[in-house]
Protein backbone atom coordinates (compact mmCIF):
# COMPACT_ATOMS: atom_id res chain seq x y z
CA UNK A 1 0.00 0.00 0.00
CA UNK A 2 1.14 3.47 -0.70
CA UNK A 3 -0.49 6.57 0.65
CA UNK A 4 -0.31 10.30 0.16
CA UNK A 5 -1.45 10.30 -3.44
CA UNK A 6 -0.47 6.79 -4.55
CA UNK A 7 -3.08 4.27 -5.68
CA UNK A 8 -4.76 2.65 -2.70
CA UNK A 9 -6.30 -0.26 -4.56
CA UNK A 10 -3.64 -2.96 -4.97
CA UNK A 11 -4.12 -6.05 -7.10
CA UNK A 12 -3.97 -9.32 -5.17
CA UNK A 13 -3.09 -12.66 -6.73
CA UNK A 14 -3.28 -16.20 -5.38
CA UNK A 15 0.49 -16.20 -4.93
CA UNK A 16 1.28 -12.51 -4.54
CA UNK A 17 -1.32 -11.73 -1.89
CA UNK A 18 -1.00 -8.52 0.00
CA UNK A 19 -3.58 -5.90 0.56
CA UNK A 20 -2.12 -2.47 1.00
CA UNK A 21 -0.29 -2.27 4.31
CA UNK A 22 -1.37 0.18 6.90
CA UNK A 23 -0.33 2.39 7.38
CA UNK A 24 8.01 5.19 12.39
CA UNK A 25 20.10 9.17 12.44
CA UNK A 26 22.59 9.99 10.21
CA UNK A 27 23.68 11.32 13.54
CA UNK A 28 21.56 12.10 16.54
CA UNK A 29 20.49 15.60 15.57
CA UNK A 30 17.66 18.04 15.80
CA UNK A 31 14.17 17.79 14.32
CA UNK A 32 12.36 20.68 12.73
CA UNK A 33 10.51 23.39 14.60
CA UNK A 34 10.81 24.47 18.20
CA UNK A 35 12.02 21.84 20.66
CA UNK A 36 8.91 20.59 22.39
CA UNK A 37 9.32 20.22 26.13
CA UNK A 38 7.69 21.32 29.34
CA UNK A 39 8.73 24.95 28.78
CA UNK A 40 6.79 25.23 25.51
CA UNK A 41 3.14 26.22 25.81
CA UNK A 42 0.65 23.97 24.04
CA UNK A 43 -2.40 25.14 22.13
CA UNK A 44 -5.32 23.99 24.25
CA UNK A 45 -8.14 22.03 22.73
CA UNK A 46 -11.84 22.35 23.36
CA UNK A 47 -13.90 20.61 26.00
CA UNK A 48 -15.06 17.10 25.05
CA UNK A 49 -18.36 17.82 26.81
CA UNK A 50 -19.78 14.74 28.52
CA UNK A 51 -17.78 12.15 26.63
CA UNK A 52 -16.94 9.00 28.57
CA UNK A 53 -14.29 8.37 25.95
CA UNK A 54 -13.24 9.44 22.46
CA UNK A 55 -12.34 7.23 19.52
CA UNK A 56 -9.98 8.70 16.90
CA UNK A 57 -9.08 7.42 13.42
CA UNK A 58 -7.15 8.59 10.37
CA UNK A 59 -8.65 8.62 6.87
CA UNK A 60 -8.11 10.52 3.64
CA UNK A 61 -5.28 12.49 5.25
CA UNK A 62 -7.43 13.82 8.12
CA UNK A 63 -7.91 12.79 11.76
CA UNK A 64 -11.51 12.24 12.89
CA UNK A 65 -13.20 11.38 16.17
CA UNK A 66 -16.26 9.73 17.67
CA UNK A 67 -17.50 10.89 21.08
CA UNK A 68 -19.12 8.19 23.19
CA UNK A 69 -21.79 7.67 24.37
CA UNK A 70 -23.33 10.54 22.35
CA UNK A 71 -22.13 9.21 18.99
CA UNK A 72 -21.05 12.69 17.84
CA UNK A 73 -18.55 12.54 14.96
CA UNK A 74 -16.21 15.31 13.87
CA UNK A 75 -12.85 16.32 12.45
CA UNK A 76 -9.89 16.88 14.75
CA UNK A 77 -7.42 17.74 11.99
CA UNK A 78 -8.84 18.57 8.53
CA UNK A 79 -7.17 16.87 5.55
CA UNK A 80 -3.43 17.58 5.68
CA UNK A 81 -1.18 14.51 5.42
CA UNK A 82 -2.16 12.50 8.53
CA UNK A 83 -1.79 8.73 8.04
CA UNK A 84 -1.42 5.92 10.55
CA UNK A 85 -1.67 5.24 14.25
CA UNK A 86 -2.29 8.18 16.59
CA UNK A 87 -0.39 8.31 19.90
CA UNK A 88 -1.43 10.80 22.60
CA UNK A 89 0.95 12.44 25.09
CA UNK A 90 -0.21 13.18 28.67
CA UNK A 91 -0.58 16.91 27.93
CA UNK A 92 -2.97 16.30 25.03
CA UNK A 93 -0.46 16.71 22.21
CA UNK A 94 -0.47 13.83 19.77
CA UNK A 95 1.67 12.22 17.13
CA UNK A 96 0.69 10.59 13.83
CA UNK A 97 2.53 9.51 10.68
CA UNK A 98 2.37 11.90 7.74
CA UNK A 99 3.36 11.98 4.10
CA UNK A 100 2.79 14.62 1.44
CA UNK A 101 -0.75 14.95 0.10
CA UNK A 102 0.09 14.95 -3.60
CA UNK A 103 -1.99 16.78 -6.22
CA UNK A 104 -3.20 13.53 -7.80
CA UNK A 105 -5.29 12.82 -4.72
CA UNK A 106 -7.66 15.64 -5.67
CA UNK A 107 -8.39 16.26 -1.99
CA UNK A 108 -8.38 19.37 0.14
CA UNK A 109 -5.03 18.52 1.73
CA UNK A 110 -3.36 18.66 -1.68
CA UNK A 111 -3.58 22.46 -1.71
CA UNK A 112 -1.81 22.90 1.63
CA UNK A 113 1.93 23.47 2.17
CA UNK A 114 4.13 20.40 2.40
CA UNK A 115 5.48 19.47 5.78
CA UNK A 116 9.19 18.83 5.96
CA UNK A 117 10.90 16.50 5.52
CA UNK A 118 8.51 14.70 3.14
CA UNK A 119 7.78 11.76 5.50
CA UNK A 120 7.87 11.37 9.26
CA UNK A 121 5.76 11.70 12.39
CA UNK A 122 4.04 15.03 12.98
CA UNK A 123 3.52 16.49 16.44
CA UNK A 124 0.11 18.12 16.78
CA UNK A 125 -1.60 20.28 19.38
CA UNK A 126 -4.55 19.36 21.63
CA UNK A 127 -6.86 21.49 19.46
CA UNK A 128 -5.93 19.42 16.40
CA UNK A 129 -3.57 21.90 14.73
CA UNK A 130 -0.04 21.13 13.53
CA UNK A 131 2.55 22.23 16.11
CA UNK A 132 5.20 23.03 13.51
CA UNK A 133 7.48 20.21 14.68
CA UNK A 134 8.05 16.91 12.90
CA UNK A 135 9.90 13.83 14.09
CA UNK A 136 12.17 12.21 11.51
CA UNK A 137 15.56 10.66 10.80
CA UNK A 138 17.83 13.39 9.37
CA UNK A 139 19.30 13.02 5.90
CA UNK A 140 19.85 14.75 2.55
CA UNK A 141 16.54 13.96 0.82
CA UNK A 142 13.98 16.76 0.64
CA UNK A 143 11.28 18.26 -1.57
CA UNK A 144 12.06 21.36 -3.65
CA UNK A 145 11.93 24.46 -1.48
CA UNK A 146 12.45 22.54 1.77
CA UNK A 147 15.38 23.13 4.10
CA UNK A 148 15.19 19.87 6.06
CA UNK A 149 15.60 16.37 4.66
CA UNK A 150 15.35 12.78 5.84
CA UNK A 151 17.51 9.75 5.12
CA UNK A 152 15.06 8.05 2.71
CA UNK A 153 15.30 8.91 -1.00
CA UNK A 154 12.34 9.32 -3.35
CA UNK A 155 11.53 6.85 -6.11
CA UNK A 156 12.71 7.53 -9.65
CA UNK A 157 9.52 9.52 -10.33
CA UNK A 158 9.97 11.69 -7.23
CA UNK A 159 7.52 9.97 -4.88
CA UNK A 160 8.81 9.77 -1.30
CA UNK A 161 6.23 7.62 0.43
CA UNK A 162 6.83 4.58 -1.78
CA UNK A 163 10.15 4.24 0.02
CA UNK A 164 9.18 5.46 3.50
CA UNK A 165 5.85 5.53 5.34
CA UNK A 166 5.52 5.79 9.12
CA UNK A 167 2.56 3.76 10.30
CA UNK A 168 2.43 2.34 13.85
CA UNK A 169 3.45 4.18 17.02
CA UNK A 170 3.58 3.72 20.79
CA UNK A 171 4.76 5.81 23.75
CA UNK A 172 6.69 4.02 26.47
CA UNK A 173 6.45 4.70 30.19
CA UNK A 174 9.37 7.14 30.00
CA UNK A 175 7.52 9.19 27.38
CA UNK A 176 9.77 8.13 24.48
CA UNK A 177 7.99 7.66 21.17
CA UNK A 178 8.50 4.65 18.91
CA UNK A 179 7.31 4.73 15.30
CA UNK A 180 7.64 2.12 12.59
CA UNK A 181 8.29 2.68 8.91
CA UNK A 182 6.91 0.13 6.43
CA UNK A 183 9.43 1.49 3.87
CA UNK A 184 9.09 -0.34 0.52
CA UNK A 185 6.36 -2.77 1.71
CA UNK A 186 3.88 -1.04 -0.55
CA UNK A 187 1.73 -3.81 -2.02
CA UNK A 188 4.05 -6.74 -2.63
CA UNK A 189 4.11 -10.17 -1.05
CA UNK A 190 6.12 -11.50 0.60
CA UNK A 191 6.94 -8.08 2.03
CA UNK A 192 10.53 -6.84 1.80
CA UNK A 193 12.69 -6.59 4.92
CA UNK A 194 13.21 -2.83 4.49
CA UNK A 195 11.04 -1.77 7.46
CA UNK A 196 12.38 -0.07 10.55
CA UNK A 197 11.61 0.90 14.10
CA UNK A 198 12.68 4.40 15.17
CA UNK A 199 12.72 5.90 18.67
CA UNK A 200 12.52 9.61 19.49
CA UNK A 201 13.46 10.61 23.02
CA UNK A 202 11.40 12.68 25.48
CA UNK A 203 10.88 15.43 26.34
CA UNK A 204 11.95 17.31 23.19
CA UNK A 205 11.64 14.49 20.59
CA UNK A 206 14.50 16.06 18.64
CA UNK A 207 16.95 13.16 18.95
CA UNK A 208 16.37 9.76 17.40
CA UNK A 209 17.69 6.24 17.04
CA UNK A 210 17.01 3.50 14.49
CA UNK A 211 16.32 0.66 16.91
CA UNK A 212 15.71 -2.02 14.28
CA UNK A 213 16.25 -1.58 10.57
CA UNK A 214 17.99 -2.82 7.42
CA UNK A 215 21.56 -4.03 7.82
CA UNK A 216 22.63 -4.38 4.17
CA UNK A 217 22.08 -2.76 0.78
CA UNK A 218 19.88 0.27 0.34
CA UNK A 219 20.94 3.90 0.47
CA UNK A 220 23.38 5.64 2.78
CA UNK A 221 24.85 4.56 6.12
CA UNK A 222 21.46 3.39 7.40
CA UNK A 223 20.89 1.03 4.45
CA UNK A 224 17.58 2.84 3.89
CA UNK A 225 15.24 0.57 1.91
CA UNK A 226 17.81 -2.20 2.18
CA UNK A 227 17.38 -5.66 3.72
CA UNK A 228 17.52 -7.20 7.17
CA UNK A 229 14.91 -5.02 8.86
CA UNK A 230 11.23 -5.40 9.72
CA UNK A 231 8.80 -6.88 7.17
CA UNK A 232 5.73 -4.65 7.04
CA UNK A 233 5.27 -3.76 10.72
CA UNK A 234 1.79 -2.80 11.96
CA UNK A 235 0.03 -1.02 14.80
CA UNK A 236 1.90 -1.41 18.08
CA UNK A 237 1.32 -1.45 21.83
CA UNK A 238 3.23 -2.07 25.07
CA UNK A 239 3.23 -5.30 27.02
CA UNK A 240 2.33 -5.30 30.70
CA UNK A 241 6.02 -5.08 31.61
CA UNK A 242 6.80 -2.34 29.08
CA UNK A 243 8.08 -4.63 26.32
CA UNK A 244 7.36 -3.35 22.81
CA UNK A 245 4.90 -5.51 20.82
CA UNK A 246 5.17 -5.14 17.04
CA UNK A 247 3.00 -7.03 14.49
CA UNK A 248 5.21 -8.11 11.57
CA UNK A 249 3.58 -9.51 8.43
CA UNK A 250 6.72 -11.12 7.03
CA UNK A 251 7.18 -13.38 10.06
CA UNK A 252 3.42 -13.99 10.57
CA UNK A 253 3.87 -12.98 14.17
CA UNK A 254 3.85 -10.26 16.78
CA UNK A 255 7.41 -9.52 17.83
CA UNK A 256 8.38 -8.76 21.43
CA UNK A 257 11.26 -6.34 21.97
CA UNK A 258 12.37 -6.53 25.59
CA UNK A 259 12.14 -3.20 27.41
CA UNK A 260 15.41 -3.87 29.22
CA UNK A 261 17.23 -4.09 25.89
CA UNK A 262 15.92 -0.85 24.34
CA UNK A 263 18.01 2.34 24.22
CA UNK A 264 17.18 5.09 26.69
CA UNK A 265 19.04 7.92 24.93
CA UNK A 266 20.49 8.78 21.54
CA UNK A 267 23.96 8.47 23.04
CA UNK A 268 23.52 4.69 22.92
CA UNK A 269 23.09 4.76 19.14
CA UNK A 270 26.41 5.32 17.36
CA UNK A 271 25.78 6.84 13.94
CA UNK A 272 22.08 6.95 14.81
CA UNK A 273 21.73 3.15 14.81
CA UNK A 274 21.29 0.88 17.84
CA UNK A 275 23.60 -2.16 17.77
CA UNK A 276 21.46 -5.18 16.86
CA UNK A 277 23.46 -7.33 19.28
CA UNK A 278 22.01 -5.38 22.22
CA UNK A 279 18.39 -5.91 21.22
CA UNK A 280 16.43 -8.86 22.61
CA UNK A 281 13.73 -9.92 20.11
CA UNK A 282 11.37 -12.88 20.38
CA UNK A 283 7.94 -13.96 19.10
CA UNK A 284 5.14 -12.79 21.40
CA UNK A 285 2.46 -14.49 19.28
CA UNK A 286 3.32 -16.83 16.40
CA UNK A 287 1.37 -18.11 13.39
CA UNK A 288 -0.66 -14.94 12.81
CA UNK A 289 -1.20 -14.50 9.06
CA UNK A 290 -1.12 -10.87 7.90
CA UNK A 291 -0.67 -9.58 11.44
CA UNK A 292 -1.73 -5.94 11.38
CA UNK A 293 -2.46 -4.75 14.92
CA UNK A 294 -2.29 -5.48 18.62
CA UNK A 295 -4.16 -3.74 21.45
CA UNK A 296 -4.23 -4.09 25.24
CA UNK A 297 -7.65 -4.83 26.78
CA UNK A 298 -7.78 -3.22 30.26
CA UNK A 299 -10.94 -5.14 31.16
CA UNK A 300 -9.36 -8.59 30.95
CA UNK A 301 -5.66 -7.75 31.11
CA UNK A 302 -5.25 -9.54 27.78
CA UNK A 303 -4.40 -8.53 24.22
CA UNK A 304 -6.26 -8.59 20.91
CA UNK A 305 -4.31 -9.40 17.72
CA UNK A 306 -5.79 -8.64 14.28
CA UNK A 307 -5.31 -10.25 10.86
CA UNK A 308 -6.77 -8.47 7.84
CA UNK A 309 -6.86 -11.76 5.92
CA UNK A 310 -7.46 -15.10 7.63
CA UNK A 311 -9.66 -16.76 10.22
CA UNK A 312 -9.84 -15.73 13.00
CA UNK A 313 -9.74 -12.03 12.18
CA UNK A 314 -9.12 -11.12 15.83
CA UNK A 315 -7.77 -13.46 18.49
CA UNK A 316 -7.19 -12.86 22.20
CA UNK A 317 -4.03 -13.78 24.07
CA UNK A 318 -2.65 -13.47 27.60
CA UNK A 319 0.22 -11.24 28.70
CA UNK A 320 2.46 -14.20 27.82
CA UNK A 321 1.12 -14.45 24.27
CA UNK A 322 -0.88 -17.64 24.89
CA UNK A 323 -4.56 -18.09 24.02
CA UNK A 324 -6.75 -16.30 26.59
CA UNK A 325 -8.76 -18.96 28.47
CA UNK A 326 -12.52 -18.63 28.12
CA UNK A 327 -12.33 -16.10 25.28
CA UNK A 328 -13.76 -16.64 21.85
CA UNK A 329 -12.46 -15.02 18.67
CA UNK A 330 -13.84 -12.75 15.98
CA UNK A 331 -14.32 -14.78 12.78
CA UNK A 332 -12.42 -13.68 9.71
CA UNK A 333 -12.17 -14.23 5.98
CA UNK A 334 -10.08 -16.99 4.42
CA UNK A 335 -7.96 -16.28 1.36
CA UNK A 336 -10.35 -18.32 -0.80
CA UNK A 337 -13.33 -16.19 0.30
CA UNK A 338 -11.54 -12.86 0.26
CA UNK A 339 -13.66 -9.99 -1.00
CA UNK A 340 -16.61 -12.17 -1.97
CA UNK A 341 -19.17 -10.65 0.41
CA UNK A 342 -19.97 -6.98 1.12
CA UNK A 343 -20.55 -7.97 4.75
CA UNK A 344 -16.96 -9.09 5.25
CA UNK A 345 -14.54 -7.03 7.29
CA UNK A 346 -10.75 -6.87 7.30
CA UNK A 347 -9.43 -5.62 10.65
CA UNK A 348 -6.38 -3.39 10.83
CA UNK A 349 -5.69 -1.12 13.81
CA UNK A 350 -7.57 -1.62 17.10
CA UNK A 351 -8.15 -0.01 20.50
CA UNK A 352 -10.20 -0.81 23.61
CA UNK A 353 -12.55 1.50 25.49
CA UNK A 354 -12.39 1.40 29.31
CA UNK A 355 -15.57 -0.71 29.43
CA UNK A 356 -13.90 -3.40 27.32
CA UNK A 357 -15.58 -2.49 24.01
CA UNK A 358 -13.20 -3.19 21.13
CA UNK A 359 -13.01 -0.75 18.22
CA UNK A 360 -11.24 -1.68 15.00
CA UNK A 361 -10.71 -0.36 11.50
CA UNK A 362 -12.13 -2.37 8.63
CA UNK A 363 -10.05 -1.55 5.54
CA UNK A 364 -12.75 -3.42 3.58
CA UNK A 365 -11.43 -5.48 0.70
CA UNK A 366 -13.43 -6.42 -2.41
CA UNK A 367 -12.51 -8.55 -5.43
CA UNK A 368 -13.80 -8.66 -9.01
CA UNK A 369 -13.27 -12.43 -9.12
CA UNK A 370 -11.68 -15.28 -7.20
CA UNK A 371 -8.52 -13.65 -5.86
CA UNK A 372 -8.44 -11.28 -8.80
CA UNK A 373 -8.90 -7.52 -8.87
CA UNK A 374 -8.76 -7.35 -5.08
CA UNK A 375 -8.14 -4.20 -3.10
CA UNK A 376 -9.59 -1.78 -0.61
CA UNK A 377 -13.00 -0.38 -1.57
CA UNK A 378 -13.01 3.34 -2.31
CA UNK A 379 -14.74 5.04 0.63
CA UNK A 380 -15.58 1.59 2.03
CA UNK A 381 -13.47 1.87 5.19
CA UNK A 382 -15.34 1.54 8.48
CA UNK A 383 -14.90 1.97 12.22
CA UNK A 384 -16.45 -1.09 13.87
CA UNK A 385 -17.05 -2.19 17.44
CA UNK A 386 -17.25 -5.50 19.26
CA UNK A 387 -18.79 -6.02 22.70
CA UNK A 388 -18.34 -9.03 24.97
CA UNK A 389 -20.48 -11.28 27.13
CA UNK A 390 -18.63 -13.78 29.35
CA UNK A 391 -15.60 -13.55 27.08
CA UNK A 392 -17.55 -14.15 23.87
CA UNK A 393 -17.31 -11.38 21.25
CA UNK A 394 -20.39 -10.08 19.50
CA UNK A 395 -20.74 -9.79 15.75
CA UNK A 396 -18.87 -6.62 14.71
CA UNK A 397 -21.11 -3.59 14.15
CA UNK A 398 -20.18 -0.52 12.08
CA UNK A 399 -20.32 2.76 14.03
CA UNK A 400 -18.81 5.10 11.40
CA UNK A 401 -18.63 4.42 7.66
CA UNK A 402 -17.71 5.74 4.22
CA UNK A 403 -14.01 6.42 4.70
CA UNK A 404 -11.03 6.45 2.36
CA UNK A 405 -8.51 3.91 3.62
CA UNK A 406 -8.55 4.43 7.38
CA UNK A 407 -5.85 2.41 9.16
CA UNK A 408 -6.02 2.75 12.93
CA UNK A 409 -8.07 3.76 15.95
CA UNK A 410 -7.02 5.30 19.27
CA UNK A 411 -9.12 5.67 22.44
CA UNK A 412 -8.73 8.50 24.97
CA UNK A 413 -10.58 8.91 28.30
CA UNK A 414 -11.08 12.57 29.36
CA UNK A 415 -11.50 11.67 33.04
CA UNK A 416 -7.98 10.23 33.10
CA UNK A 417 -5.94 12.44 30.77
CA UNK A 418 -6.07 15.41 28.40
CA UNK A 419 -7.79 14.28 25.20
CA UNK A 420 -7.36 16.16 21.91
CA UNK A 421 -10.55 17.97 20.92
CA UNK A 422 -11.35 20.75 18.42
CA UNK A 423 -12.34 24.25 19.47
CA UNK A 424 -15.39 25.97 18.05
CA UNK A 425 -17.94 24.42 15.73
CA UNK A 426 -17.68 20.67 15.14
CA UNK A 427 -17.20 19.80 11.46
CA UNK A 428 -18.37 16.38 10.29
CA UNK A 429 -15.77 13.97 8.85
CA UNK A 430 -15.26 14.37 5.12
CA UNK A 431 -14.63 11.60 2.60
CA UNK A 432 -15.52 10.82 -0.97
CA UNK A 433 -16.88 13.66 -3.14
CA UNK A 434 -17.23 15.96 -0.12
CA UNK A 435 -13.47 15.97 0.40
CA UNK A 436 -12.17 15.42 -3.11
CA UNK A 437 -13.58 18.22 -5.27
CA UNK A 438 -10.37 20.15 -5.91
CA UNK A 439 -8.38 20.14 -9.16
CA UNK A 440 -5.14 18.17 -9.40
CA UNK A 441 -2.78 20.92 -8.40
CA UNK A 442 -0.48 21.44 -5.47
CA UNK A 443 0.09 24.34 -3.08
CA UNK A 444 0.78 27.78 -4.50
CA UNK A 445 4.18 27.89 -2.80
CA UNK A 446 6.95 25.45 -1.96
CA UNK A 447 7.61 27.22 1.33
CA UNK A 448 7.60 24.65 4.16
CA UNK A 449 4.51 24.30 6.29
CA UNK A 450 4.24 26.20 9.54
CA UNK A 451 2.14 25.64 12.64
CA UNK A 452 -1.64 25.76 12.31
CA UNK A 453 -4.23 24.09 10.09
CA UNK A 454 -2.46 24.73 6.80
Amino acid sequence: MARGGIERRTALGAVGLLVAAAAICVSCSSGSGTPTNNSVATVAGGTPRNASYLVYWDQNEEEDFLSMPSGLQGQLLPAWDANGQMCILPDGRWVVGYDPTLPGQHNLGGLKPYKQPPDGEELDEPNGSFSGQNLYVPGPFKLPGETIGSDSPPTSNGVFNNNQTYTGCVIDKAGNLFGNDIATAQGSYPPPSSGRLVEWFAPSYTTSCIVYGPTAGGTGPHHTDGTGGLEQPGMMTLGDNGDLLVPNVGTSSVLRLAKSSLPTSAAQCPGGVYPRSKLQVSAFVANVPFASGIANDPACGCFAVSSYVGDPAIRFVTSDGQSEPGFGSVPGTSIADLGQSPNQYNPFGMAFAPDGTLYFIDIHIACTGLLTGCGTVSYGGRVMKVTFASGQPSTPVAVATGFDFPTSVTVCVPSKTVCPYPTGRIVAPLSGPSENPTPAKGPSTNAPATAGFG
